[in-house]
């Protein structure tokens, strides 16, 4: 029987999917090998560095689709009340409503330097894309990085919430709210209570 041809795209996703559930130590070349339908040969010929290139193939692809799709908003003109929306909605989707595990999360459950050292990379654009719509928003830069940490902070522990209860609803209301914690100062918040804010930084 001729084995079914697998592209690309088809393999990143189900390669994702695995370290996503089972983290990079918990990974086993039988559970990439079951993900993809490829023989183990197939496997190191496309990636003859192994486990580890395997797992930054898939970090840098799921930077691609962060910086092209997901975060792009970011980076546009328009309001930033509008742009974090758009980031909400995209994330939304990519995380499956909050049914689907981080990756950063699980792979960064490793030993590996290399691997965690790019997880950081990506959280921190992650960060900084946050961070920009805040300035836009007319927050000071050390405020905006705040928001911005926070509200990252806040979509991944709500990713594990929704999935050790099973209930997406925590990251939905977490997506639900993005706007408006990245935004305050533009949607009414007082000065003084953006000072507040401020004085707790230092």
């Amino acid at each position: 029987m001729r084995r079914v041809k697998v592209t690309e795209p088809q393999v990143f996703a189900r390669v994702s999917r695995v370290f996503r559930e089972k983290g990079y130590e918990g990974t086993s070349y039988a559970d990439l090998i079951a993900a993809t339908g490829l023989v183990k040969a197939s496997l190191y010929h496309r990636f003859p560095g192994g486990k580890e290139e395997i797992v930054e193939a898939v970090l840098s692809e799921v930077d691609r689709e962060f910086a092209e799709y997901v975060l792009r908003p970011a980076w546009q003109e328009g309001s930033p009340r509008e742009r974090a929306r758009q980031m909400a909605r995209r994330l939304k989707e990519f995380y499956g409503s909050g049914g689907l595990w981080c990756l950063l999360d699980t792979i960064t459950l490793s030993s590996n330097a290399r691997t965690v050292a790019h997880a950081g990379r990506s959280m921190e654009f992650w960060i900084d894309s946050f961070a920009r719509v805040a300035r836009d928003a007319g927050l000071p830069a050390k405020l905006a990085r705040a928001r911005a940490e926070a509200a990252v902070a806040a979509i991944e522990g709500a990713l594990i919430v929704s999935r050790v209860t099973k209930n997406r609803r925590p990251f939905l209301r977490t997506l639900g709210s993005l706007p408006t914690d990245l935004t305050k100062r533009a949607v009414g918040v007082s000065r003084a209570a953006v000072a507040d804010e401020m004085e707790q930084l230092r």
